[in-house]
């Protein structure tokens, strides 16, 4: 059984990339494997983490973990558009962890996050023109007789950056307050939208016997009041709310629940929410000396845009832990 008081107390080329990422992370041993000799460094002779202990902090948004997450994701859509049911797209997360440590034990997390679109379903009215899921959702009318759908491959979206300060305190309470950035680095029309977004964050949730639990709120606008969406300005004013979920089942194994609610405030009627509910369960173990989190996920939405919006999540992911230093 997993305890608050086992956690850390912290107060309150696309195909190369993942590969590049990890090895310019790397700036910390971990511990030693159960079993090798003693006689190395101070780092090797440390005890062995357990599992479940590193499990429960790979699903703690302010975990003291230094790791790399990549995130494979299937999507279906529905809609009111034509042909709206016959899409889907295939979207790549990359997402480096790495939190700093203060002596009264709280972090600082800062994470990178890099979309890569294998595929990714937008409207074209006309052939110079593509409208991304969120042009959709602001447009006062759009002609469904003028255009279709069509589909764009292999692009990277726009990168988001978080940092935060924050931890779990004595009593389970996690909590951090932060700030949240996207910035216009996607040259493809069908995912950009060239506004520099910015807004805060926060999270708070609860350690308990069996896991934890909780949610980050954060919102979303353009700081320039501007972009290059052909069919003129469209403020972005977004606000989401990550819900997190993990139940200890020991031996390294979870169960889970990740979903993602969106409400855009400059959507019009009708396309404003975007909520998902599901589950999934995930394994955490080692491959040698490096733990690893592995994690299937599906998720059905409740509520999506009538226009164009999600209909299936299916994610697959895969975490490697860079170091577990900051948890002795």
């Amino acid at each position: 059984m997993i305890h608050p008081e086992n956690l850390c107390r912290r107060g309150s080329s696309p195909n190369g990339l993942p590969l590049l990422l990890l090895v310019a992370c790397l700036g910390s041993p971990l511990p030693s494997p159960a079993g090798e000799t003693p006689g190395g460094s101070a780092d090797d002779q440390r005890a062995v983490i357990p599992v479940d202990r590193i499990a429960l902090e790979l699903s703690n948004p302010v975990s003291a973990i230094r790791s790399l997450s990549w995130d494979v994701e299937y999507l279906t859509y529905q809609g009111d558009l034509p042909e709206a049911g016959d899409q889907s797209a295939i979207r790549n997360l990359i997402t480096t962890s790495w939190p700093i440590q203060f002596d009264n034990g709280n972090n600082l997390t800062m994470q990178l996050t890099i979309p890569i679109y294998g595929d990714q379903p937008y409207w074209k009215p006309i052939s110079y023109l593509d409208w991304a899921e969120y042009v959709i959702r602001q447009l006062p009318e759009i002609d469904e007789t003028v255009g279709g759908f069509e589909s764009g491959h292999d692009h990277m979206g726009d990168i988001g950056f978080d940092i935060g300060y924050g931890g779990v305190s004595d009593s389970g309470v996690i909590g951090m307050l932060g700030i949240s950035a996207v910035l216009p680095t996607s040259e493809d029309q069908s995912a950009r939208r060239g506004q520099y977004l910015l807004g805060p964050e926060a999270t708070l949730g609860q350690v308990t016997s069996w896991g934890l639990y909780g949610a980050t709120i954060k919102h979303l606008t353009d700081v320039e009041g501007q972009g290059v969406q052909e069919v003129g300005y469209l403020p972005t004013n977004e606000t989401t709310l990550d819900l997190f979920f993990a139940w200890a089942l020991g031996n390294g194994w979870q169960i889970e629940s990740n979903p993602t609610i969106l409400y855009d405030w400059e959507a019009v009627d009708g396309n404003k929410w975007t909520v998902p509910i599901g589950g999934g369960a995930s394994r955490t173990l080692r491959l040698g000396r490096v733990p690893m989190k592995l994690a299937l996920e599906v998720e059905y939405f409740v509520v999506s845009p009538d226009r164009f919006g999600p209909e299936w999540l299916f994610s697959f992911s895969f975490v490697p832990v860079l170091s577990t230093r900051l948890l002795d």
